[in-house]
């Protein structure tokens, strides 16, 4: 085996690996994707209750769908700042 067949396998290693590290933060930002999508929908849903049912309901509803909504609202931020730096780490791995 020659010493540029050595270097043409190492290349080859490398380039999988990488391809592989890309492949893994692509499928883990499709996944966040999602669920940030379902916590965006049932977020804007409990606004929708409270705000058309804050006057007829228990008030142990209404305080608790309030408190459902500023805690799935944490969640989409922190759901969002998980994606975002996985793009950041792709862009990284793409130079």
């Amino acid at each position: 085996m020659s010493k540029y067949q050595k270097f043409s396998d190492i290349l080859l290693i490398r380039y999988n690996s990488l391809k592989s590290k890309l492949d893994e933060l692509k499928g883990e930002v499709d996944w966040l994707g999602r669920w940030l999508n379902v916590s965006v929908i049932t977020d804007f849903a409990l606004i929708g209750w409270t705000a058309l049912n804050y006057e007829t309901q228990k008030d142990v509803l209404v305080y608790s769908a309030i408190a459902a909504i500023f805690g799935l609202s944490i969640a989409i931020l922190m759901i969002n700042r998980s994606a975002m730096q996985k793009i950041r780490a792709m862009k990284d791995l793409k130079k």
